[in-house]
């Protein structure tokens, strides 16, 4: 079985944009494998081509309250919608998802994680709200990710 491929996106000198690397770093310090983006979208399909199962954070702009956290599967289509909100990217993470079920670079199982951001400033700190759902979004993966037994040690390199 293969491991799950987590990736963080997001600019981390743009306040609560960083929210999805800051997850990636978490996770990373709790043992998990997780990797940054701070790219265009465009470059998510070959970070993931090869993967079955990937988890993908990043800030977003849907007008809900900032902390709220949303998530997606594979099934659902994103695009720059209502729901999703735009990315700051060029190319963003929804764009990058409907181009990649097009021509047959999904992953077969796909989670996306939306933290619903305050400010994009450049400079900005990240807002406390964000700084909680980032809590709660890297306790979710790493409880998903590890096996009972690790939970106990959060150090379990799953």
């Amino acid at each position: 079985m293969s491991k799950t491929l987590i990736i963080g996106c997001g600019n981390p000198d743009r306040g609560d944009d960083g929210a999805g690397i800051l997850v990636a770093q978490r996770l990373r310090e709790r043992g998990l494998q997780a990797v940054d983006h701070t790219g265009d979208g465009l470059a998510l399909l070959d970070i993931w081509h090869g993967s079955d199962d990937v988890i993908l954070v990043d800030a977003m702009k849907s007008g809900a309250d900032p902390g709220t956290v949303s998530l997606w599967d594979s099934g659902a289509r994103l695009g720059c919608s209502r729901d999703y909100g735009c990315s700051t990217h060029v190319f963003g993470p929804g764009e990058a998802v409907e181009l990649a079920r097009v021509i047959g670079r999904l992953p077969r199982k796909l989670k996306i994680y939306g933290i619903e951001a305050a400010c994009f400033d450049p400079g900005a700190a990240y807002s406390p709200e964000v700084l909680e759902a980032v809590d709660r979004v890297v306790g979710e993966i790493t409880q998903a990710a590890c096996k009972p037994a690790c939970l106990q040690s959060l150090k379990c390199g799953c």
